[in-house]
């Protein structure tokens, strides 16, 4: 018997409107039985009633559980992938910083080896000039002839045919441009 517990008091309501009332005093009459009976539906009713709300403020409890907890899984969720971004974005700001400094010290290297690598070729430079100005002062040591020697060249020339002129002096840097340079003998030239 499912009986709307608004549609019963709304009978106890008609009861008590239609019931006869009592002269002199402020009060009605009604049947007993009739009372009773709309009393006795509403016990009835009630606890289905009861039952119903209960039930519907469980599923209530319980939706709002489910959604909770789909809330808490969504916010679990986006701090995981937020905090996964701001890691990425981290390692990317560390890989950024890392290329940058590799860049530094690469500059740094090649400037480095560079400057070793001038020192080391002024060296270079250095000891090839020592080396011609030693070659240079040899040559010029092995040409001036001692007057005693002159003497003795002249002489030699004057029998002996040349056969192959003789070196002229010059620098080792002339003598490297366009191969060897011979002078000609004097007594050649005047023929």
């Amino acid at each position: 018997m499912d009986i709307d517990i608004l549609y019963l008091v709304g009978r106890l309501e008609n009861l008590i409107t239609h019931s006869r009332k009592v002269p002199l005093v402020d009060q009605i009459m009604v049947k007993e039985a009739d009372i009773l009976n709309i009393i006795d539906q509403m016990r009835t009713s009630i606890p289905d009633e009861l039952n119903q709300a209960r039930a519907i403020i469980h599923d209530k409890e319980r939706i709002l559980a489910q959604a909770q907890a789909e809330a808490n899984k969504l916010v679990a969720r986006a701090q995981e992938k937020a905090e996964e971004a701001v890691h990425r974005e981290g390692l990317l700001r560390l890989a950024d910083e890392k290329a940058e400094q590799i860049k530094v010290e690469a500059d740094a290297y090649v400037a480095e080896t560079l400057r070793a690598l001038r020192d080391h070729l002024t060296s270079i430079e250095m000891d090839i000039d020592r080396s011609i100005l030693s070659i240079e002062k040899g040559l010029a040591s092995l040409e001036l002839p001692d007057e005693e020697g002159e003497e003795e060249e002249d002489e030699l020339q004057n029998t002996q045919p040349t056969a192959r002129p003789v070196p002229r002096r010059a620098s080792l840097t002339v003598d490297t441009m366009g191969g060897p340079m011979y002078q000609q003998d004097p007594m050649l030239k005047k023929e």
